[in-house]
């Protein structure tokens, strides 16, 4: 079992509403506050007021809040909201070599541009290079996971990208992150973003990589990465 360390100081809280994008509205000990949020996703099966909030306490300075919202507690699941420890996670298991068809390769760099796209990782063993895209998921519909939760013109256009770096030789893939434990399954969400769900059926047969990971909140003591679940459909 591959667990991360979770760094820093951690509070509870409670969730109160969604302000805009990325600020939230949380009660910490009886008074309001705000909380950072790094996930531009809907959300609507995850930010439920009243539900009890995990946060991240970060201050500094030129920001509006004190607080980044890292998890939220809903029935039978902790949801981690914060996109970007899926990267870190993703990185945590490919050195780790949790994932099979990723075996030997290290990570050469972060935040990789590709034409018009921003690609999340570069991959490399000796030669060989490996473009990776990662999609946090948090939206869940009778044990299924659902990727997009809001129709998405940047992952269709990631989706363009990886596919043209697989036609010009490179290794390309896109490994969606599953940020609860109760998901047994996930699929492409056909009804909220059809495009994607054709342009990934075409990436796949294309050769694009399709990967995925679950990532389960054990606090206080950290996050368990579970590879290659859940197990990916069509």
């Amino acid at each position: 079992m591959t667990v991360i360390r979770l760094e820093g100081e951690f509070e509870t809280g409670v969730y109160l509403r969604r302000l805009n994008r990325f600020m939230t509205e949380v009660e910490v000990n009886g008074n309001k506050v705000l909380a950072h949020l790094p996930n531009s996703g809907r959300l609507l099966t995850v930010l439920v007021p009243e539900s009890k909030v995990f946060l991240r306490r970060q201050p500094q300075q030129r920001r509006k809040s004190n607080y980044d919202l890292f998890a939220i507690e809903r029935p039978g699941a902790t949801v981690i909201v914060d996109t970007r420890f899926s990267t870190l996670a993703a990185e945590t298991a490919i050195q780790k070599g949790l994932f099979k068809s990723l075996a030997g390769y290290r990570v050469a760099k972060e935040n990789v541009r590709v034409d018009n796209s921003l690609l999340d990782l570069l991959l490399k063993k000796g030669s060989h290079l490996f473009f990776l895209e990662i999609k946090c998921v948090t939206h869940l519909t009778d044990g299924v996971a659902m990727f997009p939760d809001a129709p998405t013109i940047r992952g269709r256009k990631h989706l363009e990208t990886l596919m043209k770096l697989v036609q010009q030789g490179f290794g390309a893939g896109i490994l969606f992150s599953v940020q609860r434990p109760n998901a047994n399954m996930i699929k492409p969400y056909r009804k909220i973003d059809p495009a994607f769900s054709e342009l990934l059926k075409k990436a796949d047969e294309t050769g694009v990589k399709i990967l995925t990971q679950k990532l389960i909140l054990r606090h206080p003591d950290g996050v368990e990465i579970q590879p290659n679940a859940p197990v990916f459909q069509f």
